[in-house]
């Protein structure tokens, strides 16, 4: 096959459908000249991709091809749009999975609801089973994800082959059709937890496929497991999914439903849910919310929670003559679960359910997309690249926002054409998007570009080595057995850009950005304040790799010792803050950002390496820092010929960026007022920003320097 690629034809007609449906068509001319064969595997692009095999019509027009109504709908085209043909090589598929997306016969009318055509959740006129496409059908045929056949009166789309990429189908492919009205859960439906599935799956399989292999060894099987992470990390899914794959029985408890108002009602309940798991050969009792059910006895108060803990106690220690049972709880404060619920014997094992990898992150956005028709340029691992900290069910939300994005998008004319999910749905569902993880914190920071900083070139290069490099250069950080700092501290006084700084982070940086204002901290409720920090840092370490900006930390970390008439919340405030630092690892993925312009006031025990490894001084700005400062704040204005930046940075010695960001405000405001006195209307003539202005507004700022220092 030729080497070329990416090259463009005309769609000239539509083939009609009889066992060209995977085939293009075009001039032996075409055929010849580009070096290709009959048969020839191919892949053809407009809004969406699709691959195809190529054959030879001289009846065709050179330049033009001509193909089926499949291939126009699985990539978005019609007749004389335009499309590419790249050379594409071809593996043997070992698995090949297709989905129902509706009637052969009018396919249109069966996705009429937008929902349904962007989400895949089928139609009531689909029937739960389709019979697999035999070998006939789908061999002699090349298939990407988004190819559709006809089969059986379904249409049927490729949504996973394994290998990824082109294939074609043989003997030995395994052939799967999914309804998407099936909610069954398998492992299949589960990404980015397949070691904390595997682990999961050697506790709770093998006694409940296999318990005799436990009474050949003499020992008692596990009998129960604790799954615990922040909500929406999947633990009730994978529940599910183990309760498919070993045919059990799922029950379901929720921990607050049991609690009842009535003595002995809460206990009762729970027992009758025990004694309904045990009525199956084989069951899992999920309990979601375990904590509420389940606390700890030392710290509640009621004597309904410590009387339902206690049953539960005697209820789970009675698991083994119950039969094949198996308990699983789940959680997102595992510490506040009893400790005697947590011992062996009881809930065997604790397994965390962590945020995903970024191939994780991945894997998972392939399944919640797998129904959707995706469009050329949705480059699902960019996606992936962008959203740290995601869990799966963020991950499923944002698919389905993007596919809400595209339903908008569309508009009037959502009946008329074909549907596709593009990059930039998935760029307006990101952009108001807010992690589960993180919405009790505020994330909010100005959008700020290194380029809109003057000057600070040395600390700009310095932030982006300790925040940046990790990310984007982690193998030779790992081969260097080199570590990113735990903690960097920016110092100077007030204006030298500290907090310009720390939002250019948060703005250009690929992980999630949490800002704690060190005074909103602080409370006058005894103990609130170091639940405040270790809250922070909590959320922090859920939404790794994230960084957690502390502005003016000398409010909370003051030096221990000075503390008076206030129960020494500062001492313990500081006392707190080093026990969180201490606490992130080098492979936590969490980085503490703070600034501060009394740096003398800071405890000392923070200053040193293994806290704030990395200190960032910011001095008052030289020239040339100003005048590349003046440049960046009237960049975008009308200036006059008669204004000189370099003269101006010269007259400038002594104010920092913040001053001179208002200097040149100052000078707008003031050039539009003499525009407002000329011509008081809505309409004016266009206007400059002189040098009188920017003198002006210089003899300005100098009185309020002269106010601030008296």
């Amino acid at each position: 096959m030729g080497d070329n690629s990416s090259l463009t034809f005309t769609i000239h007609s539509t083939l009609s459908s009889g066992g060209m449906d995977n085939e293009v068509l075009l001039n032996p001319i075409d055929l010849a000249a580009y070096g290709w064969n009959k048969s020839d595997s191919i892949i053809i692009t407009a809004e969406a991709k699709a691959a195809a095999r190529l054959t030879a019509n001289s009846s065709i027009p050179q330049g033009n091809v001509s193909l089926g109504q499949l291939l126009l709908e699985s990539i978005g085209a019609s007749v004389a749009d335009k499309i590419t043909i790249d050379s594409v090589s071809v593996q043997s598929a070992e698995r090949i999975v297709f989905a129902v997306i509706g009637g052969e016969t009018n396919h249109q009318e069966s996705h009429s609801s937008t929902f349904s055509r962007l989400f895949g959740n089928g139609e009531n006129n689909i029937p739960r089973m389709v019979s697999t496409p035999d070998l006939k059908t789908v061999s002699n045929r090349t298939f990407i994800n988004g190819n559709q056949i006809e089969y059986g009166g379904f249409r049927l789309r490729v949504i996973e082959t394994a290998p990824e990429g082109a294939v074609t189908v043989n003997s030995k492919t395994a052939i799967t059709v999914i309804n998407p009205q099936d909610k069954k859960t398998s492992y299949h439906d589960i990404g980015g937890l397949s070691t904390e599935i595997a682990r999961i799956r050697e506790m709770v399989e093998l006694p409940l496929l296999h318990p005799e292999i436990f009474s050949r060894l003499g020992v008692d099987a596990p009998r129960g497991l604790l799954l615990y992470g922040p909500p929406g990390s999947g633990k009730t899914l994978i529940a599910r999914a183990i309760a498919q794959q070993t045919n059990a029985q799922f029950l379901n408890i929720n921990g607050p439903e049991i609690i009842q108002k009535h003595y002995g009602e809460s206990e009762e309940m729970l027992r009758k849910v025990f004694e309904e798991a045990a009525k199956y050969p084989a069951s899992i009792l999920f309990i979601d919310e375990i904590d509420a059910l389940a606390p700890n006895r030392e710290t509640v108060l009621g004597e309904l929670e410590k009387r339902v803990v206690g049953q539960l106690l005697a209820l789970m220690d009675g698991v083994t003559s119950r039969g094949r049972m198996f308990v699983m709880g789940a959680t997102n404060l595992p510490n506040n679960v009893d400790p005697a619920l947590r011992r062996p014997g009881r809930l065997d094992r604790e397994i965390p359910i962590n945020p995903p990898t970024k191939a994780g992150r991945l894997e998972i956005l392939k399944i919640h997309t797998r129904f959707m028709p995706l469009a050329a340029d949705a480059n699902l691992e960019r996606v992936a690249a962008v959203t740290h900290g995601f869990l799966g069910a963020d991950l499923a939300a944002l698919c389905r926002e993007a596919g809400m994005a595209c339903a908008r998008e569309a508009g009037t004319g959502i009946q008329q054409k074909p549907l596709f999910v593009h990059f930039n749905h998935f760029l307006t569902a990101l952009s108001d998007f807010r992690l589960s993880t993180m919405r009790e914190l505020s994330t909010e920071i100005t959008e700020t570009r290194w380029e809109d900083i003057g000057g600070l070139e040395e600390q700009k290069q310095q932030l982006k080595e300790a925040l940046d490099w990790p990310l984007i250069y982690g193998s030779r950080f790992e081969y260097a057995n080199a570590y990113a700092p735990k903690g960097i501290l920016l110092t100077g006084e007030s204006g030298t850009g500290k907090t310009l700084l720390a939002q250019a982070v948060g703005s250009t940086t690929e992980v999630n950005f949490i800002v704690a204002r060190g005074p909103e901290l602080l409370s006058k409720w005894v103990g609130e304040s170091e639940r405040g920090i270790r809250e922070v840092f909590r959320r922090a370490r859920q939404s790794a790799p994230s960084i957690i900006f502390f502005d003016e930390i000398d409010a909370i970390t003051p030096k221990r010792g000075n503390s008076t008439g206030d129960g020494q919340i500062g001492d313990r405030m500081v006392g707190q803050f080093l026990l969180e630092l201490d606490a992130l690892d080098r492979n936590s993925g969490v980085v503490v950002l703070a600034a501060t312009n009394r740096p003398d006031i800071l405890d000392s025990a923070l200053l040193r390496p293994g806290r704030f490894d990395l200190i960032v001084n910011l001095p008052k700005p030289d020239r040339e820092t100003r005048l590349s400062v003046l440049k960046v704040h009237s960049l975008q204005s009308p200036l006059n010929d008669d204004v000189d930046l370099v003269k101006l940075a010269e007259e400038t010695d002594g104010l920092n960026g913040a001053e001179l960001a208002a200097l040149c405000q100052q000078a707008k405001m003031l050039a539009i007022r003499s525009s407002v006195e000329k011509q008081p209307g809505e309409s004016f003539t266009p206007f400059t920003i002189g040098a009188g202005h920017f003198e002006s507004a210089l003899a300005i700022i100098r009185r309020s320097q002269t106010i601030d220092k008296k």
